[in-house]
């Protein structure tokens, strides 16, 4: 067990088929076991990984319903209808939202659109919201990153006259909607590169589509959007390969071009003005975006992103620069309060953390069920308590499906969805400690003791010979990393600790060197300054680490990022 308390997996390696990979790619066996490591195993799949083009991606036609529903909505538009497109309040349902006004738009529909407020309404379609649009007189509802899950909504907007086209990525519930289409890759069989696309993914892949059969060749319009497209997919922590890869990696391409001025200004705000990476999205970017509904309403983020006045969006983006500002102190509270919990009842050895507070903020609690699942590595499910209802928000570890684990219990919630790493609900506060017991029991059969141990998958051994600025830089061309493609980890054995020493703010940093064979490696430990305690100079570990690149000085050089570290043997 490593010094952090984690267990090391280390992939086969695959030495004489990464050699032949090498050659054929002209790239380094270290990479080409890498890219195994990653599932890409055939000259196809190596090509595509590679050199991620748009023209890899595959037809949008090969979603379900899109003709069906494209049909509707060039009908809407003879006829002069009004319509109505409805999103989420995250990053992704916002830019699929901003995506497809924007498509509707070019083909001549004037579209307005509605965002449910987080806290009043919660995640989805609710009756409320298909009542007041249909005040409004609309006749054609489109979603965005939701809908499949809203059969009695969907059942109430046919009986007021209006047709309603699911456009979403979420898992298929047993009872699927009565919607005139359902466009969701997840409703597709067998194995599709587009199935685990985000919400603004499928937004694109629809307005592509919607395009091509209204007959507009624009694709100018198209790739100028790969920018919201990028910013959904990354945010929304989707697997990072197929045709999310070539999304993701174009979306950066555009991004930092800042051609947006929705972009260029929040990222001003943010203080980003270097190269945007998903990092950068991740903690700087997508966190201000969210901000806006999790605290007030998120039609403030999609006015950003729409947004053609400089002063105008400059405004916006401060503004949802402060909400995100109290969004992390309220956040701060709430964790305060979860971990007296945890440490009160002994939580952090169960299989299952489970808590509630009063007057959690429900656009916060997802955050901090986040932190919590990370740092004890256990599913986690935090609940925001109030006197009409309460809302749940759960957040998953490798291996551990959520969905499927909370489905079992649908008939507590008033509302419910997500996937198989994060869910959300809403619950009669009275139903809580029944769904906290039955949970608790059905937790017991659901996941092995051993699962609840963190892992450090390792991608390769190698030694300090092979870390060569053309090794690191050869490495970034697998970028961007999240979900399916997380950043590569390699081990050197048998390394002497030669110095060590804290850094940073409340010494939460370490600065580590070591030494093999003559050769002088340095290291920085991000976060990991509580190792220190446990650390003696001069003897041997086996150290595992991420490679990236450190410029000082105008200098740039190899920088080793310690993952973990145990006692050599």
């Amino acid at each position: 067990m490593s010094l952090l308390g984690k267990r090391w997996q280390i992939y086969e390696q695959k030495n004489e088929l990464c050699g032949k990979i090498a050659k054929e790619f002209d790239i380094s066996p270290l990479t080409a076991q890498v890219l195994l490591n990653r599932g890409v195993n055939t000259s196809e799949g190596i090509k595509k990984f590679l050199d991620p083009r748009l023209s890899y991606l595959s037809d949008p036609m090969e979603l379900p319903d899109i003709s069906k529903a494209a049909k509707r909505i060039f009908l809407a538009k003879e006829r002069g209808e009004k319509v109505l497109v409805y999103g989420d309040y995250d990053v992704d349902g916002v830019t699929g939202t901003v995506i497809l006004l924007h498509t509707l738009n070019l083909i001549g529909i004037k579209a307005s659109y509605y965002i449910p407020h987080r806290y009043n309404e919660g995640y989805g379609m609710n009756e409320g919201a298909v009542r007041e649009i249909k005040t409004k007189a609309a006749d054609l509802i489109i979603t965005v990153d939701c809908g499949i899950s809203n059969a009695n909504e969907i059942d109430l907007a046919n009986s007021l006259d209006m047709d309603v086209i699911v456009t979403d990525h979420h898992n298929v519930p047993k009872k699927l909607p009565k919607a005139l289409a359902l466009v969701n890759p997840k409703l597709q069989k067998g194995d599709h590169p587009s199935k685990e696309l985000s919400g603004a993914g499928v937004a694109f892949k629809f307005a592509w589509g919607l395009l091509r059969l209204a007959g507009v060749n624009d694709s100018e319009m198209l790739i100028d959007m790969l920018d919201l497209v990028g910013l959904g997919t990354i945010a929304d922590v989707v697997p990072l390969v197929d045709e999310n890869r070539i999304l993701a990696v174009q979306g950066l391409n555009l991004l930092n071009q800042r051609k947006r001025i929705g972009i260029k200004q929040l990222s001003k705000a943010a203080g980003l003005y270097g190269k945007i990476k998903t990092r950068q999205v991740n903690f700087m970017l997508s966190p201000r975006i969210n901000a806006a509904g999790r605290l007030e309403h998120a039609r403030h983020s999609v006015e950003l992103l729409l947004q053609e006045n400089e002063e105008s969006a400059k405004d916006l983006a401060e503004k949802l620069s402060e909400i995100n500002s109290e969004r992390q102190n309220i956040g701060g509270r709430i964790a305060g309060e979860a971990y007296e919990k945890i440490e009160k009842d002994n939580l952090g050895d169960s299989k299952l953390i489970f808590i509630s507070g009063r007057d959690w903020h429900p656009g916060v609690i997802g955050i901090v069920a986040s932190q919590i699942a990370d740092k004890f590595y256990r599913p986690t499910i935090l609940v925001g308590e109030n006197d009409n209802e309460a809302r749940g928000s759960a957040r998953s570890i490798d291996g551990f499906d959520i969905f499927k684990f909370l489905e079992k219990e649908g008939d507590l919630y008033n509302n419910f969805g997500g996937h198989k790493a994060a869910a959300g609900f809403s619950i009669d506060p009275k139903k809580i400690s029944l769904l906290k017991d039955r949970l608790l029991k059905s937790v017991e059969g659901f996941v092995p003791p051993y699962d609840l141990t963190p892992k450090v998958i390792i991608d390769a051994l190698i030694s300090p010979n092979d870390i060569t600025m053309g090794f690191v830089q050869e490495l970034e061309s697998l970028s961007p990393h999240g979900p399916a493609n997380p950043l590569p980890v390699f081990l050197t054995r048998d390394v002497k600790l030669t110095d060590f020493r804290t850094v940073g703010s409340k010494d939460s940093h370490l600065k580590l060197k070591f030494s093999l064979n003559g050769t002088i490696i340095d290291s920085i430990g991000f976060g990991l300054g509580s190792l220190s305690e446990k650390l003696v100079s001069g003897r041997n570990y086996d150290i595992a680490y991420s490679l990236g690149t450190n410029v000082w000085n105008g200098f740039e050089s190899a920088e080793l990022s310690l993952v973990d570290i145990q006692e050599n043997g």
